[in-house]
């Protein structure tokens, strides 16, 4: 009996070990997938940015047309989810939402250790700290360049985490968040019940901490059949935290297919008020 006592404890152990050492790599993967590269038409510049720690980010920027001469109306922030091409995001942004217009910067840059498949990779390791301070970092450097007389940020999946953790350290005009987390610590939690996941957690990217405080205008766009992140997380946890913020169900998707339905641009748009 003690020899099938101590065999179990060395098994959860062993599992339990797996898990928190492994954390990482379940939450951010560190891949994305490929997309082709945008159009010479868009007007566009690969770029890098050197953080203050000394990592370099690379991403994509799609200008304005007269970026020195002429007023940028809004500089638009793009946060992918996890294994979401930032390069892509950003081009659907551009040409979908925003239908081309020469007058917004939209940007986008690989988390720390990510690659795009344009650009070399996010040099440095991710993780939530990392990417909550180059989300800062990214919004100062943009907005002393293009002066724009808006900032808005969009985050999928977990960049809406990115985006939320922005809102709250940072003036923004309009926040959509599409396929939104109210914590990874959540799901684990449910996944795990037997497991102190917040004593674990290294990541635990818990917006629901901080969506009471929010007072930017935001949307939350989510699939009722998400897949992953269940319903009640967004409209029983976050949307009781702050219930002035809109609650849009997109029916028939998942968290994958919520970024294809061809409703999103639509909802997108009205999200970050061009459809007025």
């Amino acid at each position: 009996m003690i020899i099938l006592v101590l065999a179990a404890v060395l098994l959860v152990g062993g599992f339990v070990g797996f898990l928190v050492y492994n954390q990482q790599r379940f939450i951010l993967p560190g891949r994305v997938n490929s997309v082709p590269a945008p159009d010479v038409s868009l007007n566009f510049a690969y770029t890098a940015l050197t953080t203050p720690q000394g990592e370099t980010l690379h991403g994509i920027i799609f200008l304005p047309e007269q970026e020195n001469t002429a007023p940028v109306t809004e500089l638009v922030l793009a946060f992918p989810g996890n294994t979401h091409n930032p390069i892509g995001f950003a081009q659907f942004l551009k040409t979908e939402v925003y239908n081309g217009r020469s007058d917004v910067a939209i940007a986008a840059f690989s988390y720390r250790g990510y690659p795009n498949g344009h650009t070399p990779p996010s040099t440095g390791t991710p993780s939530q700290a990392a990417m909550f301070a180059d989300a800062e970092f990214v919004y100062d450097q943009l907005t002393a360049r293009f002066k724009p007389q808006q900032v808005k940020a969009v985050g999928y999946s977990i960049g809406t985490a990115v985006a939320a953790h922005l809102a709250t350290v940072r003036q923004l005009d309009a926040m959509a968040l599409a396929a939104p987390i109210a914590s990874v610590r959540r799901i684990a939690q449910e996944r795990y019940r037997w497991l102190p996941v917040g004593l674990l957690l290294k990541h635990p990217f818990a917006t629901e901490d901080i969506f009471a405080g929010i007072e930017t205008p935001t949307t939350l766009i989510y699939s009722p059949t998400d897949g992953l992140v269940p319903e009640a997380h967004v409209t029983q946890v976050l949307h009781a935290q702050n219930p002035s913020i809109p609650l849009v169900p997109v029916e028939n998707t998942n968290h994958v297919s919520l970024a294809l339905s061809p409703r999103l641009p639509e909802l997108l748009q009205q999200a970050l008020g061009l459809s007025r």
